[in-house]
């Protein structure tokens, strides 16, 4: 089968659906969307930014080891990639030949790793500069990461519009529902097939 390229798909009513984001990632992924904002537009030292803090914290944990512990979309290891793999398809999406996947492809596998390493990182850091003197080193450390990851999220906003619009899919409406529309070219993977009305509980012979 030929490989499947992003930016010739397009999403129709007609293409197969798949489940492939869990709910304990969509939940997770909200909180920490709405905990992240709330931390950093609150001031530091209200008891809003604390907790917020916290929740962020909580959520991280939660979905660190889910992505050990879990099967599919959500487990790491499905969107491991090499340096040269993510160089290679970086070139690609820039000359429009970059390969589907219906989960992470490598540039948002490496944007979700920064995320979450930032965002722990920042945390971590809050608990030590909790009470502490605002000029400390652990406090600026830990403001300069708080900026850092919402650079990252700004990016990843980008992304996701930009996403959107060349595949015709409505990428926030996925984390929603955990349902993503994939090209009929692609595999759809194993028990993900969601039937039309209608149709029998087996996936496309296309696929």
């Amino acid at each position: 089968m030929p490989p499947a390229f992003e930016n010739s798909e397009r999403r129709k009513r007609r293409d197969p659906e798949i489940r492939v984001w869990d709910p304990l990632v969509r939940v997770v992924h909200w909180v920490l969307a709405l905990a992240f904002t709330i931390l950093y537009l609150a001031p530091r030292e209200s008891s809003l930014h604390v907790y917020a803090g916290y929740l962020v914290l909580t959520a991280l944990f939660i979905r660190i080891v889910w992505g050990f512990t879990s099967h599919g979309a959500a487990r790491f290891s499905s969107f491991r990639f090499t340096p040269r793999q993510t160089l290679t398809y970086l070139k690609n999406a820039l000359t429009g030949q970059a390969e589907y996947y219906f989960s992470h492809n490598p540039i948002s596998a490496l944007m979700v790793h920064a995320l979450l390493a930032t965002l722990l990182a920042s945390t971590i850091l809050g608990m030590f500069a909790y009470g502490t003197d605002p000029h400390a080193g652990v406090v600026t450390a830990h403001a300069w990461l708080s900026h850092l990851a919402a650079g990252l999220v700004v990016v990843h906003l980008c992304g996701v519009i930009w996403a959107s619009r060349l595949h015709r899919e409505n990428y926030v409406l996925a984390m929603l529902t955990g349902i993503r529309r994939i090209p009929r070219a692609v595999a759809v993977p194993p028990g993900r097939y969601i039937p039309k009305f209608g149709e029998r509980l087996a996936a496309p012979a296309s696929a």
